[in-house]
């Protein structure tokens, strides 16, 4: 579940921070001008709240599942909550909570966890990825823009779909397709930038969760 979990975390990131400027160099004027402006104003931005619906499917297992998820992201820091679980990065080390098993996990930052950061996504991702982008279509009354986010070196995954509005600027939703023939999919049903924050929202506190049992694995 946790590789799941962080696995979201990583690809809603991704489509946000990486796709969108690529995208935004190898369309049409005015694409690349609207793609250009949100990519811009997302990596500049100080904060983000975004709410989506994960899915997972595998037709030959007759597999679905389908969760909904709130992230936010401030920096280097994240706070996810998705049914069942949250995870908390503060900066230093990694939370996972699991409300009804009463339990956090505490796991140190290392590298695959620093990559799932905005900026460690950035880092090094031209050298990771290529886009091939597939078309433009028509989804309600809606002009959507779709392309494949496609990794240069083996992974568990072969293409990322993005789909996205190229009126309004926003991601629409994007599709990880894995070898296994596992899908997970993400639908981004609204996403807020430099919004107000409580203190302490990317912080965990076992003195707010009474009866937490704390596994601590740094």
């Amino acid at each position: 579940m946790k590789y799941s979990i962080l696995r979201t975390l990583s690809l809603v990131i991704l489509s946000l921070t990486v796709v969108l400027p690529l995208i935004a160099q190898n369309q049409d004027s005015k694409a690349s001008s609207a793609i250009a402006g949100l990519a811009s104003d997302i990596r500049g931005c100080k904060n983000m709240r975004i709410e989506f619906v994960y899915k997972m499917d595998n037709e030959s297992s007759k597999i679905h599942e389908s969760k909904q998820g709130t992230l936010l992201v401030q920096g280097e820091k994240y706070r996810l909550n998705i049914e069942g679980q949250m995870i908390i990065n503060d900066g230093k080390a990694i939370y996972a909570y699991l409300p009804e098993a009463k339990e956090v996990q505490i796991n140190p930052l290392d590298e695959d966890s620093q990559s799932l950061t905005p900026t460690g996504i950035l880092a090094d991702y031209e050298k990771k990825y290529r886009v091939k982008y597939i078309r433009e279509e028509k989804v309600g009354v809606r002009n959507v823009m779709v392309a494949d986010l496609i990794p240069k070196e083996g992974k568990k995954f072969f293409k990322v779909r993005i789909r996205l509005d190229t009126r309004t600027r926003q991601p629409i939703s994007f599709a990880m397709y894995e070898k296994s023939g596992n899908v997970f999919s993400y639908e981004i049903n609204r996403l807020d930038q430099n919004i107000a924050m409580k203190p302490g929202m990317f912080e965990f506190k076992t003195t707010d969760y009474p009866g937490v049992d704390v596994v601590d694995m740094r």
